[in-house]
């Protein structure tokens, strides 16, 4: 039987599942336009950043090591979409 803990963290992590699939699916609708695959990316980045912070904010575990971890998760996600799209253009 899962716990309020568990549960709470399922709600979070369902959430963010449905953002970030969403963003994926519209990537993928939207092959032809690199600006806005670049838009969706940057967006899905800042989204993922700021769940995550929020996430640790709200548990009261938020240090500056890991925003900064979140934040280069981030900058290297938008890095390898921006690289690949630049190699295949």
């Amino acid at each position: 039987m899962m716990n309020y803990k568990t549960k709470l963290h399922l709600w979070y992590y369902s959430g963010l599942l449905v953002v970030l699939i969403s963003c994926l699916v519209l990537v993928f609708q939207s092959l032809h336009d690199i600006n806005l695959i670049m838009g969706i990316t940057v967006f899905m980045s800042v989204f993922y950043v700021s769940w995550a912070i929020l996430h640790h904010y709200v548990h009261h575990d938020v240090h500056a090591k890991v925003v900064i971890e979140y934040v280069l998760i981030g900058m290297l996600g938008i890095s390898v979409v921006y690289f690949t799209l630049f190699l295949l253009k």
